[in-house]
């Protein structure tokens, strides 16, 4: 079975580095740094997370918000949170928990709608945070 494409955004490398090695038995992650170059190659992707640490990757947000492509937000700034928490068709992953939770959120989102085919990827989620 083929894997599902995944791409990861992250402007410091140890959470996404993290995500990418616990999940890449059931994801193919692309890493990105600065999302400049990236226009009509998000088709490609079954999801895109954010790592978002400071408010200045917001303008990285703003990129790809709305391309079609399922989004799923991990924001360690509480700023960014509140920003982000209102925006429609986005996951957003409690960053204040600790990473046993956050892995088990970020897998139960994966598991129920990027990994199914029962459910679509672009049902609306309203600024849907995850917490345990």
């Amino acid at each position: 079975m083929m894997k599902k494409r995944a791409l990861i955004y992250g402007n410091q490398k140890c959470f996404s580095k993290y995500i990418k090695r616990r999940f890449q038995d059931v994801l193919e992650f692309d890493v990105c740094k600065d999302f400049k170059f990236l226009n009509e190659e998000l088709e490609v992707y079954s999801v895109v997370v954010l790592v978002i640490y400071e408010e200045e990757d917001l303008i990285d947000f703003f990129k790809v918000y709305g391309n079609g492509v399922p989004l799923v937000v991990c924001a360690f700034n509480k700023k960014v949170l509140e920003i982000v928490i209102g925006f429609e068709n986005i996951v957003l992953v409690d960053t204040a928990k600790i990473r046993s939770e956050i892995l088990n959120q970020l897998n139960f989102y994966f598991k129920e709608t990027i990994l199914s085919t029962r459910l679509s990827p672009s049902i609306g989620y309203k600024g849907l945070l995850f917490r345990c």
